[in-house]
């Protein structure tokens, strides 16, 4: 009998930290304070950092990045967001929106871009970048050709 208590107990136990996990990953997607630190986070931020390619699942060697600029980022409908990336063409400052989707774990975001064009050129990209606490990490591919692509991290700057 007292096998089969414990076995229940340990069941139970474990039912209340899924549950748990479940309502705290649950309310993370709506928490409107979480959404709003993403947001500052990305106003008027440079991300620098290093990138390296991924090629025949090998990881090549790390390189300096310039450093990727985001004038802002806005929350649409139905979860879709813009990020609103800085670039420069012929000297001249060009803000590009591009369609991302969000989502939360707790209190950390990752941005998700599917076949998208993600900047002046003709290809379109494929990413899954984390934000957390002033850093990012993630990977990133051109979509029709998933070797050519790599892996990013970094540091958040903000200037006003």
């Amino acid at each position: 009998m007292a096998m089969k208590l414990t076995s229940l107990g340990i069941c139970c136990v474990a039912l209340s930290l899924s549950l748990f996990a479940f309502t705290t990953s649950t309310y993370a997607q709506a928490d409107g304070d979480v959404e709003a630190k993403f947001i500052a986070m990305l106003k008027n931020a440079t991300l620098t950092g290093t990138w390296a390619p991924v090629q025949g699942g090998q990881l090549g060697g790390e390189k300096k990045d310039q450093g990727y600029r985001i004038a802002r980022v806005e929350k649409g409908e139905n979860g879709k967001w813009n990020v609103v990336s800085v670039f420069m063409i012929r000297d001249r400052q060009v803000e590009f929106p591009i369609a991302a989707s969000v989502k939360f774990a707790g209190d950390t975001a990752v941005l998700i871009l599917n076949d998208v064009k993600a900047g002046p050129g003709k290809a379109n990209w494929s990413a899954r970048i984390l934000f957390f606490d002033d850093v990012y990490t993630g990977r990133w591919w051109e979509t029709a050709n998933k070797e050519h692509g790599g892996t990013i991290s970094g540091t958040i700057t903000r200037t006003e």
